[in-house]
């Protein structure tokens, strides 16, 4: 099991592990009937969040139902119109419905992905976050 990530930076690297390991289950989507599609990656969020945290398979229902009420509640705002910001609101969520974090920390590193305080960026061959620190808007504090 990992411990939770404390900032803005560890969960943005831990986002991109959980990423990674959502894009190598691609392969595998259609033997459970779903197209895998990068736009699709956030439906495996919770699933992911739910393995790197070792939890029991009675949480999964929790963990899915944050991730995808938020996800629905989110759409029309543009943040969902990139697919690694859509899992990354997912897996944030679901540690969220799983009451692993407060809605302050999914808020705060949201909005400093969203404004750049954490710079995502893809690199040429994948899809991939590449996590680099950037200073925090002043009136940023570190919450749990």
């Amino acid at each position: 099991m990992r411990p939770v990530p404390q900032t803005a930076v560890e969960w943005v690297a831990e986002i991109a592990a959980a990423y990674e390991d959502a894009r190598e289950a691609q392969p595998w989507m259609p033997l459970v009937g779903v197209v895998p599609r990068g736009r699709d990656l956030y439906h495996l969020a919770p699933h992911v969040a739910i393995k790197f945290r070792a939890l029991p398979e009675s949480k999964r229902q929790a963990a899915v139902e944050a991730a995808l009420c938020t996800y629905v509640a989110s759409e029309g705002n543009g943040l969902l119109d990139d697919p690694r910001l859509a899992f990354a609101l997912c897996y944030l969520a679901s540690h969220y419905g799983l009451n692993l974090v407060s809605q302050n920390t999914v808020e705060e590193v949201m909005d400093q992905l969203a404004a750049g305080g954490v710079k995502v960026t893809r690199s040429r061959e994948r899809g991939d976050f590449n996590v680099s620190r950037r200073p925090a808007p002043a009136n940023t504090t570190r919450r749990r």
